[in-house]
Formats: C-alpha cells, structure tokens, sequence
C-alpha cells in the first residue's frame, strides 16, 4: 500500500485551467490537482487575463481556509447570537422559497430585495434575471455606487457607454487621462506594464486624483485636485477648450445639439476660477486641456473617484462626456471606444427586461423612485425608447438603470416607506463593511419588520451574522465561468469548473434557479450553469464545452469605430446631446452649476472649523479586492491594520507619529485608524481605508468582527441630502477632523 502511495505521489500532477477563487474578475489560472485535490495554483501566463495579482497568489489558501462557510445554516437564536442550526439544501430552499411567495402574496413582488456584491461571475446575472421574472425592482447591487452615476450620464448624453476597463493603445493613443482610477491596484497588476509601453511608444499620460498612486507616479502630468471637484475641473476644461477654438469643429456641428447652451454654461469656469476652487494651478488646468484636446486621439477614463462625490457627482461625470464629444474623441480607435453590445450571446434576451417592465403583479417603482427618477422602471423604459433606433434591446447591463438607492432600501424596511420590504436577500456582498451609514444598515438588518434576510457567501460576514439563513457558495476553482456576465461588451471568456464544489457549496446559479422552480418559474431555468451558458452562447454557434476547450477561450466581436455615421446616436435625437432631453424629461437639470459637496470647505464653513480636514476614502489596495480577503494571513501582514494616510506636516501639528493610533472622526461619530504619512497629499486632504472589519475579532454581538472599530462607512453619511442624483453614496470629499488615540 505505500509503495502505490508513493508511485502516486510521483506521478505527474493534473493540470487543469480555470479562473482564480478570489474575487469574480474572472482571471485565468493554472491549477496543480494530486487526486482531485489542488495542490497549486498559478497565473495562466497562455491566458490574455493571467492572475497575477498579489491576491491571486494567495488562491488555495482562499479556497481551503478554515472559516469559509460550507454548510446552509439555519438561525436558531436572535440574530447576531452567533447560534446556528446545520439543516440541509432542501430545507432550506422550501423555507425560503414559502417565505418569498408568502411575502409576493401579501405585499406583492416588490416586498422582497436583493443586495448583491463587487463582481461575483454569472451569479450576479441569475439574480438579477429571477428578480425580474418575479417582478420586484428592488435589486440593489455594489455596481451602483461603483459606476451608476457615469454609465447613466453617457447613455443619457450619447446613449453610449465607453468600455470601463479600457486603457490607451500603444502607438495609436495620444494621450490618456486616468480620472479617479488607479488600474494597477484597483483592475489587476499588468495594467501598470501596459500603461509604460503606451507611454513608450508616445501615449501622454495624465492622472487626475487626489494621492499620487501608482499610475500617477508614471505619470507625465499628475494633477492633484481637492476631493470633491471633479466637476469644477472639467468645466475649467471645457473653458479653455471652447474658448480657444479647441473643439472639433466638424463633430460638434454634425453631430451635436446644445453646444451654444454648453459655452454660455463654462465660461465663468475661467482656469483663475477653477483653480480657487480644486486647488489645481491655473497654468496646469490650461495645460491638460489643451493636450487632451489636440493629441488625439485621446482617452477620458471611467473612475470610481468620479461618482462618489453626492452633489458634486452630476457635473463631474457629465463635464466628462461633454469634453469625449466636443473633442471628437467619441468611437474612435485609440480613443473613447464604446462598448459593443452583448450579440454574440443572449444576454439581453435572456435578463428578460421586459418582463419586469410589464410584470402583471408589479404595480410600483422600485422604493427610491420618487426621489431619483434616473434609476428606476421608469426611467430604463425612456432610455429603451431613446435607443430603440439604434439598439433596439438596450444596453446589456441594462440594470443600472433600475437600482434603488440604498438609503431608501433601509428606509422601506425600517420606516415601510414609501411601501415595505420585508424580504431580503444578500449574495455575496458585506454590506455593513462596504455600504455608507453602517449604523442605519445595522439597524435595518435587526428591525422586526425584516421578516427574513438570506446570505449566500463564502465567509460569515458582519451581516451574515444578523441574517437568518447562511448559504455557501462555491468559489472560483468550484464552479464554470463565462465571463461578460454583468452585458458590458460583447467580449466572453470560458472557463470549465476545476474541481467539484467542497462539502455543500454550491455556485449561485443553483440557489436562483432551485428559488424559481419554487415560485412559479418553471421551465425558465436550465438544469445546470453550464447548460445555461450553452444557451446564452446560441447566436455564437458555439457550446460552453467547446468555447473552454479552445487554446484562447475567448469569443472577441470584430473591432468596430465610428458606427454613429451609420445610424446615428442612441438618443432622442440621434445626437450626442449636450443638453440631455432624457434627463429633462425625468425632472433634471442637463446642464447643472458645479455644487459643492454637502460638506465641504466652502458649502460648509463653520462646519469646517470643527471639522478642517478634506477627507476621501474608497482608495483600492492591491492586498485586498474591496472588503475581501482579511482572513488571509499573507495580504494581512502586507496591510494589517486600515490606515489614515496624512500629511506629516498635518501631522505633526495634531501631535500623531507615523504608525501611531489615530481617531477619524464627522458628525457621525468616530472609527480608529493607522496614521500613515503621505507627503504627496495636500495638507488639508486625508485618506481614510474603506471597507474594514476584523475576521479573527469576535463575530458576534456586540463587536460583529469589528465593523464598529475601524470601518469608515460607520460615521459617513447617507441622507438624501448626500446622495448624488441617482441615490448613490457619497464617499470622497467630506469633512472630518483627526486626532491621537489615548491609549
């Protein structure tokens, strides 16, 4: 018997390809199996999207950790007891599935929500296609307050959206703006080395944020603005670029309404102005504008810096689009390319939009309708209108045009206003850690009108501990993949399960479709994930099975520029619209005044002599992807502890050491940080780490691993007056004041 042992033990390890457990970018791995079972796992360097990042390298330790949840469990205490009941699958989706049609039956489909989390793979998708064949628009994803405010702006303006992930083309692009992005920390590590060769071969590289990261330390102008006036500097832009005859003449005459209302709008936005405002040099904003606008073609980022600023956000992201169109740069190569819509799969069809929009038991909009019309069944029904001459499906991520803002999620549970939600489900997302006011989240989740709370997730979270069913879900290495799941582009790629699901765990598809089958969708769902990837790929003539097996798994459409000459702009008037009608028609100004943030130096001054400090948050780390991987023991002694980045100047002054412990405090209350000094910060500007909490802490009340110690999103606000205008969160350019800890 040792001898075979030892025979096999020397045999060759299977390789399998795969993507990477650690979070749902879907990056390829290749994974070591001794009898089934992974003994390594590495970047798939054959693979145009290798895992490489520092995460990635820590994948089997995710996949094996001790702490995952591997069983459903069953609340059998009050909630954050910690007491739990081991019950089967079965059990589970009878109780759930009863308790959903009870809920559908008296309060109607809207009654139940959905929270979902930072890309998770095709899980996402089956979420969002049960809610809308159950009919409730009460599905309240992490991709809202990641991009909502900008993807709604530009389809609203251009009824285009530019690719989110796109980066300039070596050798075609002239110069690329990175605006409120860092892509090496926040997208995967190789950016940063496709970022130097587009600088090698003659891409100027301008990085627009307020810490000099590591794309602004290869930057050729690094422009370091306050937090909170991005729409300032954009207007200052678009001063300099109209007022010197900068634009793209022909581009704007064709294909451009509003131009003339635009001018009258910047031209108090003078460079003087605008640097009193974003404390940026007047010579450096005339500087940007005038290469962005004349090495063209150019590029204008997607940013998450840029739509998370409450009232600041319209002008910001609608200053971005403007300065895409005058310059001409729209739907050129090199330049702002759009995403291409999702035809080679179904995905459209197969989300069933429409059926939400005419669901026969839904008789409301989702529950923040009536403050913010841009997100809602409403408003996708006007953007559908408007696109329907030149995209007569919709965007496939048509869900951002439906999410509700959550501060009226928690007020539907808490207050049942406008109407009650008393269902929640919460897939793969820690919303206590990753969302604003996480005492009012807190609240919501202990309310006794909350009659039932399902999390399905890897780890028991801060708030799995106050639901009432805990599911496991599968990892990376445990479940196929398509990627292209959330309908940006037309762009997918494969990746067969690498080994079957550990103990219980079961992918996300499952919990959805088993729900379904439950409630009246019978027939809707294929019996497994693979076979509905089979569907989805039916107008590529091509299985899953067949796709992953490919030497390049990956479907690409071919590349396509300026398809607007043929039809036109996806917009009422076939235009890009400077002054938006869509928004007009949903109660908003098109072409907004900078507005300060709710607190701010100058909205705010007495305010400010209590709180002196400009403070932004939501900074990525490489060691972490959003609110994940604290269990992990390698990436925790890389980043231990959240950390308050300030200037040493700064301080100095308030008597705090680099390292020391400091206190972060608003109007809200206070949390407790790391100093660590930056002296590439402005000396009135912090940065505080989001998304905190402490695994190995106790995860029971009252400490719920931490979350009240260290998490920022604990004393930031979420009352509408905070919110920008779709409801999102605001999350960069607050105030706060910053102070020693005793002890």
């Amino acid at each position: 018997m040792q001898a075979a042992e030892k025979i096999a033990s020397e045999q060759e390890p299977e390789i399998k390809r795969g993507t990477c457990p650690i979070c749902g970018m879907g990056c390829f791995t290749e994974t070591q199996l001794r009898d089934g079972i992974p003994v390594k796992v590495k970047p798939d360097r054959a693979s145009p999207h290798p895992a490489d990042c520092p995460r990635a390298g820590q994948a089997l330790d995710y996949h094996d950790h001790a702490e995952r949840v591997n069983f459903p469990l069953k609340r059998v205490g009050g909630r954050g007891q910690g007491k739990w009941q081991r019950i089967s699958w079965d059990q589970a989706l009878e109780e759930i599935a009863g308790k959903l049609a009870t809920v559908r039956d008296q309060d109607g489909p809207e009654a139940v929500a959905m929270l979902g989390g930072s890309f998770k793979g095709p899980g996402d998708a089956a979420a969002w296609r049960f809610a809308n064949l159950f009919g409730t628009p009460n599905r309240m994803h992490l991709g809202k307050n990641c991009g909502e405010a900008e993807f709604l702006s530009e389809w609203a303006v251009y009824g285009e959206i530019g690719a989110p992930g796109m980066l300039p083309v070596a050798g075609v692009t002239k110069c690329a703006i990175l605006w409120g992005v860092n892509p090496p920390a926040s997208w995967s590590g190789h950016t940063l080395t496709m970022l130097q060769a587009a600088r090698r071969q003659g891409t100027k590289l301008v990085v627009i944020d307020p810490r000099r990261t590591e794309s602004a330390a290869i930057a050729d102008i690094w422009v370091r603005l306050r937090p909170g006036t991005d729409g300032a500097f954009a207007y200052g832009m678009l001063n300099v670029i109209i007022n010197e005859g900068l634009y793209d003449r022909d581009f704007v005459e064709r294909w451009c309404i509003g131009f003339d209302e635009l001018k009258a709008l910047v031209q108090k936005y003078t460079p003087a102005k605008v640097a009193e405002i974003t404390w940026v040099p007047a010579a450096q904003i005339v500087e940007v504008a005038r290469l962005y606008a004349t090495e063209k073609p150019g590029q204008l980022s997607f940013g998450l810096g840029v739509v998370e600023l409450g009232k600041a956000t319209l002008s910001a992201v609608l200053g971005k689009n403007f300065l895409r169109a005058i310059t001409g740069n729209l739907d050129v190569r090199g330049g702002q390319v759009f995403d291409d819509h999702p035809e080679l799969t179904c995905f459209r069809e197969e989300m069933h939009w429409e059926r939400l929009i005419h669901h026969p038991l839904r008789t409301r909009d989702n529950v923040s309708a009536h403050i913010w019309p841009v997100a809602s069944v409403r408003a996708m029904q006007l953007y559908l209108e408007a696109m329907a001459k030149v995209n007569p499906l919709g965007p496939g991520s048509a869900a951002y045009m439906v999410y509700p803002a959550p501060t009226c999620v928690w007020s539907a549970i808490i207050d049942r206003d406008p109407y009650p939600i008393k269902a929640l489900i919460t897939q793969g997302t820690n919303t206590l850690v990753a969302l604003a006011n996480a005492k009012r989240i807190y609240q919501a989740f202990t309310s006794p009108n909350l009659e039932m709370h399902v999390v399905m997730d890897h780890w028991m979270t801060p708030g799995a501990q106050l639901a009432d069913y805990v599911l496991p879900a599968s990892d990376g290495l445990e479940r196929p993949n398509l990627g292209g799941m959330w309908g940006f582009s037309n762009v997918y790629s494969a990746a067969p399960r690498t080994i079957e699901p550990r103990y219980e765990r079961r992918d996300d598809y499952q919990l959805w479709r088993e729900l379904g089958n439950r409630l009246g969708q019978q027939g809707e769902w294929p019996e497994t994930l693979e076979g509905w990837f089979d569907q989805l790929l039916t107008p590529a003539g091509v299985s899953f099975a067949e796709l992953a097996a490919r030497d390049l798994p990956w479907l690409f459409p071919v590349p396509q520029a300026k398809r607007y000459e043929q039809k036109g702009f996806a917009t009422f008037s076939g235009k890009v619209e400077l002054k938006s009608s869509l928004l007009e028609k949903l109660g908003y100004n098109p072409l907004p005044a900078f507005e300060e943030p709710c607190w701010s130096p100058v909205s705010t001054p007495e305010l400010a002599k209590d709180y002196p400090l400009v403070m932004t948050t939501g900074g990525s780390s490489p060691f972490y992807y959003r609110s994940q991987h604290k269990h992990l023991k390698k990436l925790r002694r890389q980043h231990p502890y959240a950390m308050l980045q300030i200037h040493p100047q700064t301080a100095q002054g308030l008597g705090i050491a680099d390292g020391s412990a400091v206190y972060v405090e608003t109007p809200l209350g206070r949390v407790r940080q790391q100093a660590q000094f930056a002296d590439d910060l402005h000396p009135q500007v912090v940065h505080a780490d989001g998304l905190w909490w402490y695994p190995e802490q106790s995860g029971t009340e009252p400490t719920l691993a931490g979350v009240w110690e260290s998490n920022i999103n604990v004393v930031i606000p979420d009352d509408p007056d905070h919110c920008d205008y779709a409801g999102d969160n605001h999350f960069r350019g607050l105030l706060c004041r910053v102070y020693p800890v005793e002890r």
